[in-house]
Protein backbone atom coordinates (compact mmCIF):
# COMPACT_ATOMS: atom_id res chain seq x y z
CA UNK A 1 0.00 0.00 0.00
CA UNK A 2 1.23 3.50 -0.83
CA UNK A 3 0.91 5.74 2.21
CA UNK A 4 0.95 9.46 1.53
CA UNK A 5 3.34 11.61 3.51
CA UNK A 6 0.30 13.78 4.16
CA UNK A 7 -2.01 10.96 5.11
CA UNK A 8 -4.23 10.42 2.08
CA UNK A 9 -4.19 6.65 2.13
CA UNK A 10 -4.39 5.28 5.64
CA UNK A 11 -3.82 1.79 7.00
CA UNK A 12 -6.73 -0.55 7.52
CA UNK A 13 -8.56 -0.56 10.83
CA UNK A 14 -8.66 -3.63 13.02
CA UNK A 15 -11.00 -6.31 11.74
CA UNK A 16 -13.22 -8.95 13.22
CA UNK A 17 -13.36 -12.35 11.54
CA UNK A 18 -16.74 -13.82 10.75
CA UNK A 19 -17.18 -17.19 12.46
CA UNK A 20 -17.15 -20.07 10.02
CA UNK A 21 -15.94 -18.00 7.09
CA UNK A 22 -12.13 -18.24 6.88
CA UNK A 23 -10.57 -14.87 6.19
CA UNK A 24 -13.91 -13.02 5.98
CA UNK A 25 -13.49 -9.59 7.56
CA UNK A 26 -16.06 -7.15 8.84
CA UNK A 27 -16.24 -3.97 10.84
CA UNK A 28 -16.73 -4.96 14.46
CA UNK A 29 -19.57 -2.45 15.19
CA UNK A 30 -21.72 -3.95 12.44
CA UNK A 31 -20.69 -7.59 12.78
CA UNK A 32 -24.26 -8.67 13.44
CA UNK A 33 -25.55 -6.95 10.29
CA UNK A 34 -22.84 -7.22 7.63
CA UNK A 35 -20.48 -10.09 7.03
CA UNK A 36 -18.04 -10.19 4.18
CA UNK A 37 -18.50 -11.57 1.63
CA UNK A 38 -21.84 -9.77 1.73
CA UNK A 39 -24.25 -11.84 -0.30
CA UNK A 40 -27.31 -10.68 1.58
CA UNK A 41 -27.26 -7.12 0.30
CA UNK A 42 -25.78 -8.16 -3.06
CA UNK A 43 -27.64 -11.10 -4.56
CA UNK A 44 -25.94 -11.97 -7.85
CA UNK A 45 -26.48 -15.04 -9.99
CA UNK A 46 -23.00 -14.94 -11.53
CA UNK A 47 -19.40 -14.10 -10.62
CA UNK A 48 -19.10 -10.35 -10.97
CA UNK A 49 -15.53 -9.03 -10.92
CA UNK A 50 -16.16 -5.74 -12.71
CA UNK A 51 -17.23 -3.30 -10.00
CA UNK A 52 -14.78 -0.72 -11.32
CA UNK A 53 -17.02 -0.45 -14.39
CA UNK A 54 -20.32 -0.23 -12.53
CA UNK A 55 -20.85 -1.50 -9.00
CA UNK A 56 -23.88 -3.75 -8.49
CA UNK A 57 -26.75 -2.05 -6.72
CA UNK A 58 -27.09 -3.36 -3.21
CA UNK A 59 -30.32 -3.79 -1.30
CA UNK A 60 -29.60 -0.68 0.77
CA UNK A 61 -29.36 1.46 -2.39
CA UNK A 62 -32.42 -0.11 -3.97
CA UNK A 63 -34.52 0.40 -0.83
CA UNK A 64 -33.54 4.07 -0.58
CA UNK A 65 -34.44 4.69 -4.24
CA UNK A 66 -37.69 2.76 -3.86
CA UNK A 67 -38.70 4.91 -0.89
CA UNK A 68 -37.98 8.02 -2.95
CA UNK A 69 -39.98 6.69 -5.90
CA UNK A 70 -42.96 5.93 -3.68
CA UNK A 71 -43.01 9.53 -2.52
CA UNK A 72 -42.41 10.77 -6.04
CA UNK A 73 -45.39 8.72 -7.24
CA UNK A 74 -47.78 9.61 -4.42
CA UNK A 75 -46.72 13.20 -3.70
CA UNK A 76 -45.94 14.79 -7.09
CA UNK A 77 -46.24 18.31 -5.66
CA UNK A 78 -43.47 17.77 -3.10
CA UNK A 79 -41.21 20.87 -3.15
CA UNK A 80 -38.12 18.91 -4.17
CA UNK A 81 -35.93 22.01 -4.26
CA UNK A 82 -36.15 22.23 -0.47
CA UNK A 83 -37.26 18.72 0.58
CA UNK A 84 -34.83 16.40 -1.13
CA UNK A 85 -32.07 13.87 -0.47
CA UNK A 86 -29.33 16.13 -1.80
CA UNK A 87 -28.06 17.49 1.52
CA UNK A 88 -28.13 14.08 3.19
CA UNK A 89 -26.11 12.51 0.38
CA UNK A 90 -23.60 15.37 0.33
CA UNK A 91 -23.13 15.17 4.11
CA UNK A 92 -22.40 11.45 3.91
CA UNK A 93 -19.95 11.85 1.03
CA UNK A 94 -18.23 14.74 2.80
CA UNK A 95 -17.60 12.52 5.83
CA UNK A 96 -16.25 9.81 3.55
CA UNK A 97 -13.49 12.08 2.20
CA UNK A 98 -13.06 14.33 5.28
CA UNK A 99 -14.54 17.43 3.66
CA UNK A 100 -17.04 20.04 4.76
CA UNK A 101 -20.45 19.72 3.05
CA UNK A 102 -20.32 23.38 2.00
CA UNK A 103 -17.28 22.56 -0.13
CA UNK A 104 -19.12 20.04 -2.31
CA UNK A 105 -21.31 20.72 -5.32
CA UNK A 106 -23.55 18.14 -6.99
CA UNK A 107 -22.89 17.83 -10.72
CA UNK A 108 -24.12 15.33 -13.34
CA UNK A 109 -20.93 13.26 -13.70
CA UNK A 110 -17.21 13.09 -12.99
CA UNK A 111 -16.41 14.24 -16.52
CA UNK A 112 -18.73 17.22 -16.20
CA UNK A 113 -17.07 18.10 -12.91
CA UNK A 114 -13.62 18.11 -14.47
CA UNK A 115 -14.80 20.23 -17.38
CA UNK A 116 -16.38 22.74 -14.99
CA UNK A 117 -13.13 23.07 -13.06
CA UNK A 118 -11.16 23.57 -16.27
CA UNK A 119 -13.58 26.25 -17.45
CA UNK A 120 -13.47 28.00 -14.07
CA UNK A 121 -9.67 28.23 -14.26
CA UNK A 122 -9.85 30.15 -17.56
CA UNK A 123 -6.98 28.27 -19.20
CA UNK A 124 -5.07 29.99 -21.98
CA UNK A 125 -1.62 30.47 -23.51
CA UNK A 126 -0.16 31.37 -20.12
CA UNK A 127 -2.28 28.98 -18.03
CA UNK A 128 -1.65 25.40 -19.10
CA UNK A 129 -2.10 21.82 -17.92
CA UNK A 130 0.10 18.91 -16.94
CA UNK A 131 -1.59 15.53 -17.02
CA UNK A 132 -0.52 11.92 -17.57
CA UNK A 133 -1.20 9.06 -19.95
CA UNK A 134 -3.14 7.14 -17.27
CA UNK A 135 -5.62 9.96 -16.59
CA UNK A 136 -9.14 8.99 -17.60
CA UNK A 137 -9.86 11.96 -19.83
CA UNK A 138 -6.66 13.37 -21.36
CA UNK A 139 -8.51 13.98 -24.63
CA UNK A 140 -10.24 17.06 -23.24
CA UNK A 141 -6.82 18.61 -22.76
CA UNK A 142 -5.94 17.72 -26.33
CA UNK A 143 -8.82 19.93 -27.39
CA UNK A 144 -7.58 22.75 -25.17
CA UNK A 145 -4.11 22.30 -26.65
CA UNK A 146 -5.60 22.89 -30.11
CA UNK A 147 -6.89 26.20 -28.79
CA UNK A 148 -3.42 27.30 -27.70
CA UNK A 149 -3.31 26.00 -24.11
CA UNK A 150 0.09 24.50 -23.17
CA UNK A 151 -0.44 20.81 -22.35
CA UNK A 152 2.21 18.33 -21.20
CA UNK A 153 1.52 14.61 -20.72
CA UNK A 154 3.67 12.43 -18.47
CA UNK A 155 4.32 8.95 -19.88
CA UNK A 156 4.43 5.83 -17.67
CA UNK A 157 7.62 4.08 -16.64
CA UNK A 158 7.39 0.56 -15.22
CA UNK A 159 3.59 0.92 -14.99
CA UNK A 160 3.91 4.05 -12.86
CA UNK A 161 3.85 7.79 -13.35
CA UNK A 162 7.02 9.00 -11.67
CA UNK A 163 6.63 12.05 -9.47
CA UNK A 164 9.93 13.30 -10.85
CA UNK A 165 8.41 13.34 -14.33
CA UNK A 166 5.44 15.39 -13.15
CA UNK A 167 7.79 17.75 -11.35
CA UNK A 168 9.89 18.19 -14.49
CA UNK A 169 6.85 19.00 -16.66
CA UNK A 170 5.33 21.60 -14.32
CA UNK A 171 6.63 25.06 -15.18
CA UNK A 172 5.68 28.71 -14.72
CA UNK A 173 2.87 28.37 -17.27
CA UNK A 174 1.21 25.41 -15.53
CA UNK A 175 -2.11 26.36 -13.97
CA UNK A 176 -3.47 22.85 -13.37
CA UNK A 177 -2.15 19.34 -12.75
CA UNK A 178 -4.94 16.91 -13.70
CA UNK A 179 -4.65 13.26 -12.66
CA UNK A 180 -6.67 10.23 -11.64
CA UNK A 181 -5.98 9.28 -8.02
CA UNK A 182 -6.37 5.65 -9.11
CA UNK A 183 -6.04 4.90 -12.82
CA UNK A 184 -9.14 3.40 -14.40
CA UNK A 185 -7.10 1.35 -16.86
CA UNK A 186 -4.18 0.08 -14.80
CA UNK A 187 -5.08 0.86 -11.15
CA UNK A 188 -1.86 2.82 -10.71
CA UNK A 189 -2.37 4.71 -7.46
CA UNK A 190 -0.87 8.11 -6.80
CA UNK A 191 0.44 9.43 -3.52
CA UNK A 192 -1.91 12.37 -3.88
CA UNK A 193 -0.37 14.35 -1.04
CA UNK A 194 3.00 14.27 -2.75
CA UNK A 195 1.50 15.36 -6.08
CA UNK A 196 -0.07 18.35 -4.33
CA UNK A 197 3.19 19.27 -2.61
CA UNK A 198 5.04 19.27 -5.93
CA UNK A 199 2.35 21.24 -7.76
CA UNK A 200 1.74 23.79 -5.03
CA UNK A 201 5.46 24.48 -4.67
CA UNK A 202 5.39 25.68 -8.29
CA UNK A 203 2.12 27.61 -8.01
CA UNK A 204 -0.09 25.05 -9.78
CA UNK A 205 -3.39 23.59 -8.60
CA UNK A 206 -4.37 19.91 -8.59
CA UNK A 207 -7.53 18.26 -9.88
CA UNK A 208 -7.98 14.56 -9.06
CA UNK A 209 -10.52 12.22 -10.60
CA UNK A 210 -11.34 10.05 -7.58
CA UNK A 211 -14.08 7.83 -9.02
CA UNK A 212 -11.82 4.77 -8.68
CA UNK A 213 -10.71 5.80 -5.19
CA UNK A 214 -13.60 7.20 -3.13
CA UNK A 215 -15.41 4.36 -1.42
CA UNK A 216 -12.67 1.90 -2.36
CA UNK A 217 -9.64 3.24 -0.48
CA UNK A 218 -9.37 5.69 2.43
CA UNK A 219 -9.36 9.25 1.09
CA UNK A 220 -8.72 12.47 3.02
CA UNK A 221 -8.92 15.63 0.93
CA UNK A 222 -7.82 17.92 3.74
CA UNK A 223 -4.75 15.86 4.53
CA UNK A 224 -3.78 15.56 0.88
CA UNK A 225 -4.26 19.25 0.15
CA UNK A 226 -5.96 18.53 -3.17
CA UNK A 227 -7.64 21.58 -4.70
CA UNK A 228 -10.42 19.88 -6.68
CA UNK A 229 -11.70 16.33 -6.99
CA UNK A 230 -14.80 14.71 -8.38
CA UNK A 231 -16.50 11.33 -8.06
CA UNK A 232 -19.58 9.84 -9.72
CA UNK A 233 -21.92 7.70 -7.67
CA UNK A 234 -22.16 4.46 -9.63
CA UNK A 235 -18.78 2.84 -9.02
CA UNK A 236 -17.30 2.35 -5.54
CA UNK A 237 -19.95 4.56 -3.92
CA UNK A 238 -22.35 1.74 -4.86
CA UNK A 239 -25.01 4.16 -6.09
CA UNK A 240 -26.80 5.02 -9.32
CA UNK A 241 -25.89 6.91 -12.50
CA UNK A 242 -26.67 10.59 -12.86
CA UNK A 243 -24.88 12.45 -10.08
CA UNK A 244 -21.33 13.18 -8.96
CA UNK A 245 -19.78 15.09 -6.09
CA UNK A 246 -17.35 17.90 -6.92
CA UNK A 247 -15.11 18.98 -4.03
CA UNK A 248 -13.50 22.44 -4.12
CA UNK A 249 -10.96 23.48 -1.51
CA UNK A 250 -12.58 26.60 -0.05
CA UNK A 251 -9.51 28.82 -0.24
CA UNK A 252 -9.37 28.18 -4.00
CA UNK A 253 -12.80 29.65 -4.77
CA UNK A 254 -11.53 33.20 -5.03
CA UNK A 255 -10.43 33.99 -8.54
CA UNK A 256 -12.38 31.20 -10.24
CA UNK A 257 -14.83 32.27 -12.91
CA UNK A 258 -18.36 30.89 -12.80
CA UNK A 259 -18.57 28.50 -15.80
CA UNK A 260 -22.37 28.22 -15.95
CA UNK A 261 -25.41 30.02 -14.55
CA UNK A 262 -28.46 28.48 -12.91
CA UNK A 263 -31.04 28.70 -10.15
CA UNK A 264 -29.21 26.34 -7.80
CA UNK A 265 -26.56 29.04 -7.36
CA UNK A 266 -28.96 31.62 -5.94
CA UNK A 267 -28.61 32.59 -2.32
CA UNK A 268 -31.46 35.10 -2.52
CA UNK A 269 -34.00 35.76 -5.27
CA UNK A 270 -36.69 38.43 -5.40
CA UNK A 271 -39.03 39.20 -8.30
CA UNK A 272 -40.32 42.71 -9.05
CA UNK A 273 -42.44 41.69 -12.05
CA UNK A 274 -45.77 40.36 -10.83
CA UNK A 275 -48.71 41.88 -8.97
CA UNK A 276 -47.99 42.50 -5.28
CA UNK A 277 -44.21 42.05 -5.75
CA UNK A 278 -42.05 44.59 -3.96
CA UNK A 279 -41.21 47.31 -6.49
CA UNK A 280 -37.64 47.42 -7.74
CA UNK A 281 -35.45 49.04 -10.35
CA UNK A 282 -34.86 45.68 -12.06
CA UNK A 283 -37.09 42.77 -12.90
CA UNK A 284 -35.24 40.46 -10.51
CA UNK A 285 -32.78 41.00 -7.70
CA UNK A 286 -30.62 38.06 -6.63
CA UNK A 287 -27.39 37.16 -4.90
CA UNK A 288 -25.24 34.11 -5.54
CA UNK A 289 -23.83 31.74 -2.96
CA UNK A 290 -20.11 32.17 -2.45
CA UNK A 291 -19.35 28.50 -1.87
CA UNK A 292 -18.89 25.48 -4.18
CA UNK A 293 -22.64 25.32 -4.82
CA UNK A 294 -22.73 28.96 -5.87
CA UNK A 295 -19.97 28.37 -8.38
CA UNK A 296 -20.69 24.93 -9.83
CA UNK A 297 -24.20 23.70 -9.01
CA UNK A 298 -26.59 24.86 -11.72
CA UNK A 299 -29.92 23.07 -11.96
CA UNK A 300 -32.07 20.19 -10.75
CA UNK A 301 -29.97 17.11 -10.00
CA UNK A 302 -31.14 13.51 -10.04
CA UNK A 303 -33.03 13.35 -6.75
CA UNK A 304 -33.52 9.59 -7.15
CA UNK A 305 -29.79 8.91 -7.58
CA UNK A 306 -29.05 11.09 -4.56
CA UNK A 307 -31.62 9.15 -2.54
CA UNK A 308 -29.90 5.91 -3.45
CA UNK A 309 -26.56 7.31 -2.37
CA UNK A 310 -27.88 8.04 1.11
CA UNK A 311 -28.39 4.29 1.47
CA UNK A 312 -25.12 3.18 -0.11
CA UNK A 313 -23.03 5.78 1.72
CA UNK A 314 -24.57 4.74 5.03
CA UNK A 315 -23.48 1.20 4.16
CA UNK A 316 -19.92 2.32 3.39
CA UNK A 317 -19.71 4.19 6.69
CA UNK A 318 -21.07 1.20 8.59
CA UNK A 319 -18.72 -1.36 7.07
CA UNK A 320 -15.76 1.01 6.81
CA UNK A 321 -13.71 1.73 3.72
CA UNK A 322 -10.55 0.62 5.54
CA UNK A 323 -12.17 -2.73 6.29
CA UNK A 324 -13.35 -3.15 2.71
CA UNK A 325 -9.82 -2.45 1.44
CA UNK A 326 -8.32 -4.91 3.91
CA UNK A 327 -10.84 -7.60 2.98
CA UNK A 328 -10.14 -7.13 -0.73
CA UNK A 329 -6.33 -7.05 -0.42
CA UNK A 330 -5.67 -10.83 -0.29
CA UNK A 331 -7.95 -11.39 -3.29
CA UNK A 332 -5.92 -8.89 -5.33
CA UNK A 333 -2.65 -10.33 -4.01
CA UNK A 334 -3.70 -13.83 -5.08
CA UNK A 335 -4.31 -12.58 -8.60
CA UNK A 336 -0.95 -10.80 -8.63
CA UNK A 337 0.72 -14.10 -7.75
CA UNK A 338 -1.17 -16.40 -10.10
CA UNK A 339 -1.90 -14.42 -13.26
CA UNK A 340 1.75 -14.06 -14.40
CA UNK A 341 2.08 -17.85 -14.16
CA UNK A 342 -0.63 -18.06 -16.80
CA UNK A 343 1.25 -15.75 -19.11
CA UNK A 344 -0.48 -12.47 -18.30
CA UNK A 345 1.66 -9.33 -18.20
CA UNK A 346 1.01 -7.28 -15.04
CA UNK A 347 0.03 -3.64 -15.55
CA UNK A 348 -0.69 -2.82 -11.91
CA UNK A 349 2.22 -2.04 -9.59
CA UNK A 350 2.48 -4.07 -6.41
CA UNK A 351 2.35 -2.43 -3.01
CA UNK A 352 -0.91 -0.52 -3.52
CA UNK A 353 -4.38 -0.92 -2.04
CA UNK A 354 -6.28 0.02 -5.21
CA UNK A 355 -9.49 -1.95 -5.83
CA UNK A 356 -8.57 -3.26 -9.28
CA UNK A 357 -5.79 -5.12 -11.02
CA UNK A 358 -5.02 -5.14 -14.73
CA UNK A 359 -3.06 -7.36 -17.10
CA UNK A 360 -2.11 -7.39 -20.77
CA UNK A 361 -2.41 -10.38 -23.07
CA UNK A 362 -2.41 -10.36 -26.85
CA UNK A 363 -5.94 -10.80 -28.21
CA UNK A 364 -7.36 -10.93 -24.68
CA UNK A 365 -10.94 -10.16 -25.69
CA UNK A 366 -10.95 -12.68 -28.52
CA UNK A 367 -9.31 -15.44 -26.47
CA UNK A 368 -11.05 -14.93 -23.14
CA UNK A 369 -14.44 -13.45 -23.96
CA UNK A 370 -16.27 -16.66 -24.99
CA UNK A 371 -15.09 -18.92 -22.13
CA UNK A 372 -15.74 -16.22 -19.53
CA UNK A 373 -19.21 -15.63 -20.90
CA UNK A 374 -19.94 -19.36 -20.85
CA UNK A 375 -18.73 -19.57 -17.24
CA UNK A 376 -20.84 -16.50 -16.29
CA UNK A 377 -17.86 -14.53 -15.06
CA UNK A 378 -17.74 -10.79 -15.66
CA UNK A 379 -14.46 -8.88 -15.92
CA UNK A 380 -13.52 -5.85 -18.02
CA UNK A 381 -12.04 -6.93 -21.35
CA UNK A 382 -10.50 -4.82 -24.08
CA UNK A 383 -8.60 -5.91 -27.17
CA UNK A 384 -5.33 -6.77 -25.43
CA UNK A 385 -6.12 -6.16 -21.74
CA UNK A 386 -8.30 -7.32 -18.91
CA UNK A 387 -9.14 -5.61 -15.64
CA UNK A 388 -10.42 -7.45 -12.57
CA UNK A 389 -12.12 -5.63 -9.71
CA UNK A 390 -13.35 -7.40 -6.58
CA UNK A 391 -15.77 -5.99 -4.03
CA UNK A 392 -17.57 -6.86 -0.82
CA UNK A 393 -19.59 -9.72 -2.33
CA UNK A 394 -16.57 -11.60 -3.74
CA UNK A 395 -14.41 -14.19 -2.03
CA UNK A 396 -11.51 -16.48 -2.87
CA UNK A 397 -13.81 -19.03 -4.53
CA UNK A 398 -14.69 -16.39 -7.14
CA UNK A 399 -11.01 -15.75 -7.77
CA UNK A 400 -10.24 -19.46 -8.07
CA UNK A 401 -13.13 -19.94 -10.48
CA UNK A 402 -11.81 -17.11 -12.65
CA UNK A 403 -8.26 -18.49 -12.59
CA UNK A 404 -9.51 -21.94 -13.57
CA UNK A 405 -11.35 -20.60 -16.62
CA UNK A 406 -8.40 -18.46 -17.66
CA UNK A 407 -5.98 -21.37 -17.29
CA UNK A 408 -8.09 -23.55 -19.55
CA UNK A 409 -8.42 -20.76 -22.10
CA UNK A 410 -4.72 -19.97 -22.37
CA UNK A 411 -3.77 -23.65 -22.43
CA UNK A 412 -6.21 -24.43 -25.21
CA UNK A 413 -8.36 -26.80 -23.14
CA UNK A 414 -12.10 -27.04 -23.91
CA UNK A 415 -14.21 -24.71 -21.80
Amino acid sequence: MIVSRRGLFGTAASLAVAPGIPGAAMAAPVAARVRLPDRENFKLDHVFLNAAYSHPMGRMTYDAIEAYLQRRRLEPDTPWASVNPRDAAVERFARLINADPADIAVVPSTMVGENLVVQALNLGPDAGVVTDAFHYSPEIYGEYHRRGVPVAVAAPRDNRIALDDLDRLIDHKTRLVAISAVSSDTAFQYDLGSVCEIAHAKGALVYADVIQAAGAVPLDVKASGVDFCCCGGYKWLMGEFGVAFLYVRPDRLKGLQRPEEGWRQYKTYESHVYPFDTPGDRAIDYTLSDDAVGLFEVATPSWGALAGLTGSLDYLHAVGVENIAAYRAPLIAHLQDEMPRLGFLPLTPRGQDAPTIAFARRDAAKLLGPPLEKARIKVQLSKHRLRISASVYNDVTDIERLLSVLARAVNGAPA
